[in-house]
């Protein structure tokens, strides 16, 4: 069997740690490993219009090579309402996959972002809606990552629920480690207050989160999500 990379072994251990411990109960899936994004690299073998659009060397070292690898997973504690999911698939799969739909209150700002946004991340088991994009932007030596949810929504200022987050690729796979994809954690790295009543579900889940996690996995320091879930209420 192929060694993994340790972005990938970081990443199958994060799921591992979930299914270790008897406060969880995990569905997850791990499809084969394909090719570096590397390989790829430069994108303007893809697409010509593609040319100056950069892939870091820290993208290309830190980029998943599974397929698809995907987790679900909720706390048994019956007082305790703890959900999460994430679905990662190949980056260069993601890339190839067709921009983000918008509806007819999109702003032609929104409607150029999003011609240039690829899905990276998702939940199809819950299918909440909320999901994260890379954007696929010529002459950036960092891509940027940014978030999709309903509840964003705001009818003269963002009509498509979008944000855009404060990590790049590789950082959102590293708070993917300690989040585990716990639904709403994107909003910890996004300029957004959680106090309105549309965010109860978000808040609630991100504060038994931040309650559970850091007894359940001492390993990893959740002090700086906890100021950023501070900051947000």
């Amino acid at each position: 069997m192929e060694a993994l990379t340790r972005s990938e072994e970081q990443q199958v251990e994060s799921i591992r740690e979930l299914k270790s411990n008897p406060l969880f109960e995990v569905t997850d899936e791990k499809e084969s490993l394909s090719f570096p994004i590397s390989d790829f690299d430069p994108l303007s073998g893809t697409k010509e219009e593609w040319a100056d659009v950069r892939l870091s060397a820290e993208l290309k070292d830190c980029a998943l090579r599974f397929w698809s690898l995907s987790c679900q997973w909720h706390c048994v504690d019956p007082e305790l309402e703890l959900h999460g999911e994430f679905c990662l698939p190949h980056l260069y799969r993601a890339l190839l996959r067709d921009a983000p739909r918008y509806n007819d209150l999109a702003s032609e700002p929104e409607r150029s972002l999003m011609s240039e946004l690829r899905l990276i991340d998702f939940a199809p088991a819950r299918a909440t809606g909320e999901a994260a994009y890379i954007r696929i932007e010529p002459h950036k030596d960092q891509l940027e990552i940014w978030y999709q949810d309903r509840y964003l929504y705001e009818e003269d200022t963002n009509t498509q629920g979008f944000l855009r987050m404060e990590l790049d690729y590789c950082a959102y796979l590293e708070a993917l480690r300690l989040t585990k994809g716990a639904f709403g954690w994107q909003m910890l790295f996004v300029d957004v207050e959680l106090r309105g009543l549309e965010f109860r579900r978000h808040r609630e889940n991100l504060t038994a989160m931040l309650r559970t996690f850091p007894s359940a996995f001492p390993q990893y320091d959740y002090a700086p999500l906890i100021s950023r879930l501070e900051a947000r209420l």
